[in-house]
C-alpha cells in the first residue's frame, strides 16, 4: 500500500499528523487486508468518542484518564477510514456525511460532559465556536483546491458502500444540510465579504492571481493546526492533568487566533495590491 495514497492529500497537514500519520497507515494495511468496511471503522471511532464522553462525565481523574486514552484511538480510526476507503475503492458519499455528522455528534457529547464540571453557558459556546473553527478550516482548504483546479474528492464515488441501505446515506446527508451546510455557506459569504473588504472587488470577478492570493498557503495553514486531531490530543492531555475543563476556554481563544488570522490575511492583501498598483502607475 502507498502511504500517500491512503493519506488524503491536502496543502498542509496538522503537525500533529506526524505522529498519527505513520500508524493510521499501518491500520489502513491492515484492515485492508481484513476486509473492513470503511462505514464499520467510522462507527468504531464514533462509538469511542462517546464512551471517551461518557468517561469524562464522571468526577473521577483515573476515568479522565481512561478518556484521554480514548480520544486518541478515536482519532487514530478517525484517520484510518478515509485512507481505508480510498485504498480499497469503496470511497462513498455515504462514508463521508456519516463521518462528517459521527465527529459533530462526538464533540456535543464531548462539551456536555464537560458543561458537568464547569458553567454549562461557556460549554455551549466553546462547541459552537469549535464547530466554527472546523468548518472554516475545511472551507479554506476547499477555496483553495478550487481556485488551483483541485478535483473535487468524491467526485464519482458511489452513493452506498454496496449492498447498503439507501438510509445511510440520507439520514447523514439530511443532518449535515440542516445543521452544517448553512454554516458552511455562511463562512464562504463572510469569506467574500471580508476580500471585497480588503480588496474592494468582488472575489468572482477579481483577477485569478488576486484570488490566489487571498486563498494562498498562509490562509489554510494558519488554521489546519486547529483540527480535530490536534483538538482530541489537546482535551486528552488536560484530562491527563487532571483539568479537562480548561479545554473550553482553550477552544474560546482560538477564536482570538482565528480573528488575527483573518486579519492578517487583509492586510498581507492589500499591501500586495499596493504594490502592483504603485508598479503599474
Amino acid at each position: 500500500m502507498d502511504a500517500l495514497q491512503a493519506a488524503k492529500p491536502r496543502p498542509r497537514r496538522e503537525w500533529i499528523m506526524r505522529l498519527v500519520q505513520p500508524l493510521a497507515d499501518r491500520g489502513v494495511a491492515r484492515l485492508a487486508r481484513a476486509g473492513v468496511e470503511p462505514t464499520s471503522v467510522v462507527v468504531a471511532h464514533g462509538l469511542l468518542g462517546l464512551a471517551a464522553a461518557a468517561l469524562l462525565a464522571a468526577d473521577a481523574p483515573a476515568a479522565w484518564w481512561g478518556a484521554a486514552v480514548l480520544l486518541q484511538l478515536k482519532t487514530l480510526l478517525d484517520n484510518i477510514d478515509g485512507g481505508l476507503a480510498r485504498v480499497t475503492g469503496r470511497v462513498t458519499e455515504a462514508g463521508r456525511y456519516l463521518d462528517t455528522v459521527v465527529d459533530l455528534v462526538v464533540n456535543a457529547a464531548l462539551f456536555a460532559a464537560l458543561a458537568l464540571h464547569g458553567p454549562w453557558l461557556p460549554a455551549v459556546a466553546a462547541f459552537l465556536a469549535l464547530t466554527l473553527i472546523l468548518s472554516l478550516d475545511h472551507n479554506l482548504e476547499r477555496r483553495y483546491r478550487e481556485l488551483r483546479g483541485g478535483a473535487d474528492l468524491d467526485v464519482g464515488a458511489a452513493p452506498v458502500p454496496e449492498g447498503a441501505p439507501r438510509w445511510l446515506l440520507t439520514a447523514p446527508r439530511g443532518v449535515y444540510r440542516a445543521l452544517l451546510a448553512p454554516q458552511d455557506r455562511l463562512l464562504r459569504a463572510l469569506d467574500a465579504t471580508l476580500f471585497r473588504l480588503a480588496a474592494g472587488s468582488r472575489l468572482a470577478t477579481a483577477p485569478q492571481a488576486t484570488r490566489l492570493a487571498w486563498s494562498d498557503l498562509f490562509s489554510t495553514a494558519s488554521i489546519v493546526n486547529l483540527g480535530l486531531s490536534t483538538q482530541l490530543a489537546l482535551l486528552g492531555v488536560l484530562c491527563l492533568i487532571g483539568r479537562p475543563y480548561l479545554y473550553v476556554g482553550a477552544v474560546l481563544l482560538q477564536l482570538l487566533g482565528v480573528a488575527a488570522v483573518q486579519a492578517v490575511r487583509v492586510m498581507r492583501l492589500r499591501r500586495r495590491l499596493r504594490r502592483e498598483r504603485g508598479l503599474t502607475l
